[in-house]
């Protein structure tokens, strides 16, 4: 079991011994995150930030202050941070499924739900293609409720019954397919 206080601590400690190594404010930002202390996070990912290279950015470092910006509702931010990520994992010929999943949440918080169902259809494909079926039945999930959110019914419809068939389990795709089934008057169904 985590003993995140005890985690925060250490790192505090080793912070005081080498204030000047950045790694330490970005492991301790990790540990705030999982402490749901969020504006303590952002503080240090940004001191850690400021302390390398105007160069250096690190993939993991933008994601995980994202998540952090996720919990103060600043999507904005949360979605410059995810962008960044997403785009330098590109350059070395990567995409981040689980970033990309990430970002179109902040899109659907900012309204945007075209380029939530972007992200969302984008994240399901690099999942089913890697065979993580949970991932993608996840993004795929998110995907058809976007669909439904921006008026594609028949799409939405059809994605939720393969979701429920891939994912027979899945109470929310079930309750979000009768929805529709019911504003559609198949009540039957």
């Amino acid at each position: 079991q985590r003993d995140l206080p005890r985690a925060y601590q250490a790192l505090t400690k080793i912070i005081a011994m080498e204030p000047d190594e950045a790694v330490w404010f970005e492991r301790r930002a990790q540990v705030l995150v999982d402490l749901k202390r969020f504006r303590d996070a952002i503080d240090d990912y940004n001191k850690a930030e400021a302390m390398e290279p105007a160069n250096y950015r690190s993939l993991g470092m933008l994601s995980n202050r994202a998540l952090a910006y996720e919990g103060i509702s600043d999507w904005d931010s949360a979605i410059k941070d995810y962008s960044e990520a997403i785009k330098l994992s590109a350059m070395i010929g990567a995409t981040p499924p689980y970033v990309v999943n990430s970002r179109g949440n902040c899109y659907v918080s900012v309204g945007r739900y075209d380029l939530a169902l972007e992200d969302f259809l984008t994240a399901a494909d690099i999942m089913q293609q890697s065979r993580n079926l949970s991932g993608q039945i996840y993004a795929s999930s998110n995907a058809a409720l976007m669909k439904a959110e921006l008026g594609d019914l028949d799409g939405a419809i059809r994605d939720m019954e393969k979701v429920s068939r891939r994912a027979a389990g899945s109470v929310d795709m079930r309750a979000a397919l009768s929805a529709l089934y019911y504003a559609r008057g198949e009540q039957e169904r």
